[in-house]
């Protein structure tokens, strides 16, 4: 999707995800008109098809036009920015941050018909650190026993807040029947004052004198109702800097004081009851930073059913702090609430650890190895099919599928290259590559020794160079997992480079029998610089050379 706004002078283009082919033909169009200045900014994009880097390039450093150029997403910021192109990064991550390690009061809002939910969560929420505040309509002739229902279900102590009462953490405190529920300096001020909003207690009143006392160190829960008391305050909330959380509409019966809220649109999440359990339980710990990191991946599991539980916690603890220091994040608390309430957040941080590092024709050795295999083992056979398993953004299979060609194999020959990063696997697709990568491809391949030269398998230019099509046609680049996914066919040779050592010892075993079921019998696995056959497979594989990373499928 392309929008555009222009003045007789300059153009600021925003680009939206789905970008079609019209798009990108507008996009061509307004940056070959006569303005002075353009600004384009991606929004929501995580990457670029080779045409849109196409027009930049010919507009920017070509045609030599003053283009601004902003990305919201870093993985874009920072691929662009490899190409050549200077890009500024504006994190929307960085906006969407809700601070909660000040939070101290927890208020709940809503009418009497929001028993249920209240009750639910007062079972699973945890108050080390917090105190928790009910206010709630109740109909005039029912007594007051809502503390008695909740002292069943819950060891905090649970009690109807008094006038003057200093408020305390590890406590639940429930508005009395016909008195507003304030607070003034940090205790109780129960107001006798006429119906606001046509409640007595009203949330209105509440989340007013709250918000003003406790400021940021609040958070209002907006539970289900009737009546739209507590609504007309939701924008003092958002003034005072306290957080307001309003529960899923989908689980109320009574759906209008959700529904008002809602249409306020200063919320900081609309989530479902076990979410916000969640949340709330995530505000009282305070944990160490480890044991931050272990409910972060087990929470990951359950939620978007990926599992890094068993990736070494070196490299997780460096990609949380890289995550951190992109979106200016201070506090691992506020970082560990953002990826798993936050889906552009966590798509970010999936993002950071599914990068690997790589190049083409990277060790020049390795490929030696692997020419010496092409050669000796597949030269006679009628089709070639060779699985590149985490290719990350696509040096591996390009480099493949260039020393197939060169030995004259490639027609027969066919690539299968994956990652479980989807977005990186669309990056690999488009086999653009910084020019200074192919400078260093160059010398990676005059030391592989095969007579013919690179250039004739890249388009270059000054800033990037292009891998050829006919190279990218012999590639399928699709997504898969290593920990998840099953075998999905039979190989010649599987080549996984620096992938494995991020795994622990139970999940390499899972890999490991992936591979072995993958490859046929005599095929061969090709491994990284610093990465060994497990232990319970070397009776099935045989190392093909001295001090090789080569091992053949024996057993």
């Amino acid at each position: 999707m392309l929008k555009f706004f222009d003045t007789p002078s300059s153009c600021h283009i925003v680009l939206e995800p789905p970008l079609l082919s019209d798009d990108i033909k507008t996009l061509e169009s307004l940056l070959s008109k006569q303005y002075n200045s353009w600004h384009v900014e991606f929004g929501r994009i995580y990457n670029v098809e080779l045409a849109v880097i196409d027009i930049l390039y010919k507009e920017l450093f070509t045609n030599k036009k003053n283009i601004t150029i902003t990305t919201h997403k870093s993985k874009l910021n920072r691929y662009l920015n490899r190409l050549g192109f200077k890009v500024s990064f504006d994190s929307l991550i960085k906006q969407d941050i809700v601070k909660i390690n000040e939070i101290e009061v927890v208020l709940v809002g809503g009418s009497a018909d929001s028993s249920p939910k209240i009750i639910d969560l007062v079972k699973q929420v945890t108050l080390k650190n917090l105190t928790l505040v009910v206010v709630q309509h109740v109909e005039p002739n029912k007594v007051g026993l809502f503390d008695e229902i909740l002292n069943t279900h819950t060891n905090y102590k649970v009690s109807y807040a008094k006038d003057g009462e200093k408020i305390q953490k590890q406590h639940i405190y429930l508005a009395m029947r016909d008195k507003h529920l304030l607070v003034k300096d940090g205790f109780f001020h129960l107001s006798d004052n006429e119906k606001y909003n046509y409640s007595k207690p009203s949330v209105s009143l509440s989340y007013e004198s709250f918000s003003s006392f406790y400021k940021e160190k609040l958070l209002v829960i907006q539970e289900c109702g009737f009546a739209k008391d507590g609504v007309d305050k939701l924008e003092v909330l958002k003034r005072d800097g306290s957080k307001l959380i309003i529960q899923d509409i989908d689980e109320c019966e009574a759906k209008p004081m959700i529904q008002h809220a809602l249409n306020v649109g200063v919320h900081d999440y609309s989530f479902k009851l076990k979410e916000i359990i969640n949340y709330i339980n995530i505000i009282d710990n305070n944990t160490t930073r480890e044991a931050w990191i272990e409910y972060l991946l087990d929470k990951i599991f359950e939620i978007h059913n990926y599992d890094f539980r068993l990736y070494h916690r070196d490299m997780i603890n460096r990609r949380l702090d890289i995550f951190m220091l992109k979106h200016e994040i201070k506090n691992i608390k506020d970082a560990i609430s953002v990826i798993l309430f936050n889906k552009s957040a966590f798509k970010a941080f999936f993002l950071e650890i599914s990068i690997n590092v790589t190049e083409l024709f990277r060790n020049p050795d390795s490929f030696k190895q692997i020419v010496k295999l092409l050669y000796k083992t597949n030269i006679h056979k009628h089709n070639i099919k060779i699985w590149s398993a985490g290719c990350s953004s696509g040096e591996e299979p390009y480099s493949v599928a260039i020393l197939l060609d060169a030995l004259g194999l490639l027609n027969k020959s066919l690539i299968y290259a994956t990652d479980f990063n989807s977005v990186i696997v669309e990056e690999a697709k488009n086999g653009i590559y910084p020019i200074e990568s192919y400078i260093l491809a160059q010398e990676n391949f005059e030391k592989i020794g095969l007579d013919i030269d690179l250039e004739s398998y890249v388009v270059e230019n000054k800033n990037f160079m292009t891998i050829v099509e006919n190279i990218k046609n012999k590639i399928l680049f699709f997504q898969h997992n290593l920990i998840e996914d099953s075998s999905f066919n039979e190989f010649d040779i599987i080549i996984c480079k620096n992938v494995i050592i991020y795994f622990n010892d139970n999940l390499q075993k899972k890999v490991f029998q992936l591979f072995y079921d993958s490859l046929k019998f005599g095929g061969c696995l090709i491994l990284g610089e610093s990465e060994y056959i497990h232990s319970d497979y070397v009776s099935k594989f045989e190392q093909s050379c001295e001090n090789c990373k080569a091992f053949k499928k024996v057993a």
